[in-house]
């Protein structure tokens, strides 16, 4: 009974990390929440995305084509709730929240399935201790910096990560009931329905594990193997795609893309008069593999780990290091299989992190929260035993639980209070409140021009505004929607208008109206004043969001 209770506490703890003032923290949805919820919204009215495809498995949305696991989910979401920030976020919190419980009969069914879970310390006499290892693992993870972050907004990744746990617990289940074979195959499958990345670390995980429980699985083969042609069934609708379009999206941030790698490589070779030394030592493969280790280490680095890595916060909270690192030593020497599976994990998930820029990065590494965690908690754990038939035990408990205390409430704080306030506009703050001021003058204007410089704005507009998808399918695109024209974003490589240095008196036939952003209107004063353009700006309104001031003007030339 006290297990449930505290299992119950836990998912409380995790309720309130995840759903407190969800629709409002995050400032604002990202432009890639609203995309996800703008192509649901689609699809539930029209069963088409916004280019008008039926039912897609990828969605082109910024020619990043978006998996349909989230959007699919989002799409039951916004049937109950609306199309509102609430719904599109509600499916990644309540995921986290059920990623909390299955990690936690994750634990469970390792630790009383296996005898040595914890390394031999020399104890005498056997005392229950307060808190078992699942307990304590849920606990963490209910907490975690990290799993919180992305459990609050629309991430992909936290979606595949629960499957993956999922998954995992049902095959340890399976090496005693061989029947959750079939919802391990099911739930690893899903998990490439949500996110890229993890194509690269979960076959590794599977083989490691089919390579260190042959003999059982070898004892189950019919379960496993029917299980193993199942998945592959459901796989199969989207291997093609994940081979081709799917590709799109690894090309934009692969470091084989990046040719200033080679260039110096090439160079060099050149002056060398491509000599076969040259050739050898210049070799441009070299410069991937740098770069790839560069990138696979940066994710293991101790200030990303507890010091920086969600932008704010640590990973993991800094009071864990000890802990971490006394849990990793712990699983080395456990002699129950299963530490090859957790080492495996954790090795593996940053490999694909490693092929790409932009390292280290928490989003492509989400699939390692668990590990880390159960170092942590592993940690704590021992040392429990350590001090379990010590007077220090109670003194223990009452530093562990202040310290913990005091960082919970920092970290409430600090994600509530002092966040929002300086990643509003990375957040895309402000659209809201544009996009509503845009539709109630779409009939004042004649021609409405709106700066992309934050992000896509065509999105937050149809979405916020809830603009019919049948309509847009039929007319709109993502540069014009009615009279309205949207400027080109910053990683749009030129399409589009550039309303901080376009002339804009060229764009004036009759009555219009600009949208700038804060940058967009210093630009434009400054190329007023020194080019001497036969133009000034007039301010109608300056537009805030819920947080950022003067996120963007309303303005006309006169």
């Amino acid at each position: 009974m006290k297990k449930f209770i505290l299992l119950f506490l836990i998912i409380i703890i995790a309720l309130i990390f995840r759903f407190w003032n969800l629709s409002e923290n995050p400032p604002s949805l990202s432009h890639d929440e609203v995309a996800i919820g703008y192509n649901a919204w689609s699809i539930l009215q029209t069963g088409k995305d916004e280019y008008g495809q039926t039912f897609p498995l990828f969605f082109r949305s910024f020619d990043d084509y978006k998996l349909p696991g989230y959007i699919y989910l989002t799409v039951l979401s916004e049937k109950i709730f609306g199309l509102n920030e609430f719904a599109v976020r509600f499916p990644s919190a309540f995921l986290g929240v059920l990623t909390v419980i299955v990690f936690y009969f994750l634990i469970k069914e390792l630790s009383y399935k296996l005898t040595n879970f914890q390394i031999s310390l020399p104890l005498i006499k056997e005392k229950k201790i307060l808190f078992s290892i699942p307990e304590i693992a849920a606990f963490m993870l209910a907490i975690s910096p990290w799993h919180t972050n992305f459990s609050r907004a629309a991430f992909e990744s936290n979606g595949s990560l629960f499957f993956i746990l999922l998954g995992m617990y049902s095959l340890f289940k399976a090496l005693r009931k061989p029947k959750y074979s079939i919802l391990a195959a099911l739930s690893f499958v899903i998990s490439i329905y949500f996110y890229y990345t993890i194509r690269v670390f979960v076959p590794l995980i599977l083989l490691v594990f089919l390579f260190v429980y042959r003999k059982k699985i070898f004892e189950y083969k019919k379960y496993f193997l029917s299980s193993l042609i199942l998945g592959l069934i459901f796989l199969l609708p989207i291997l093609p795609g994940m081979l081709t379009t799917g590709m799109s999206r690894i090309n934009q941030v692969s470091i084989f893309e990046d040719k200033t790698l080679t260039n110096p490589y090439s160079e060099a070779i050149v002056r060398n008069n491509n000599s076969m030394l040259a050739k050898i030592i210049y070799n441009r493969r070299m410069a991937y593999f740098q770069e790839f280790s560069d990138n696979y280490l940066k994710n293991f680095a101790p200030d990303f780990y507890f010091v920086n890595g969600t932008g704010s916060f640590g990973l993991l909270y800094i009071w864990e290091i000890p802990f971490f690192i006394f849990g990793f030593y712990s699983l080395l020497k456990v002699k129950e299989k299963w530490k090859w599976i957790f080492i495996t994990w954790f090795l593996s998930v940053p490999l694909a992190g490693g092929l790409t820029t932009g390292q280290p990065n928490a989003l492509r590494t989400l699939a390692n929260v668990p590990m880390l965690t159960f170092f942590s908690s592993f940690g704590i754990y021992n040392l429990i035993l350590i001090l379990k038939n010590n007077r220090f035990l109670k003194l223990f408990y009452l530093c562990l639980i202040t310290v913990i205390l005091f960082f919970i409430f920092r970290f409430f704080v600090i994600y509530f209070d002092y966040i929002p306030f300086f990643t509003a506009l990375h957040w895309g703050d402000g659209h809201k409140k544009m996009a509503g001021f845009v539709k109630d003058n779409i009939n004042n204007y004649d021609d409405i021009y709106v700066t992309g410089d934050y992000w896509r704005p065509y999105t937050y507009f149809l979405f916020y505004s809830k603009y019919s998808p049948s309509e847009y399918q039929k007319k709109g695109s993502r540069s014009k929607i009615e009279n309205i024209t949207f400027g080109q974003a910053g990683w749009d490589s030129g399409e589009g208008l550039n309303l901080a240095k376009d002339d804009l008196s060229k764009l004036v036939k009759r009555r219009t109206l600009f949208i700038l952003s804060s940058s967009d209107f210093q630009i434009q004063k400054n190329l007023i004043e020194s080019e001497k353009r036969p133009y000034q700006i007039k301010m109608l309104k300056e537009i805030d969001g819920s947080v950022a001031k003067n996120a963007f003007y309303a303005v006309k030339l006169r």
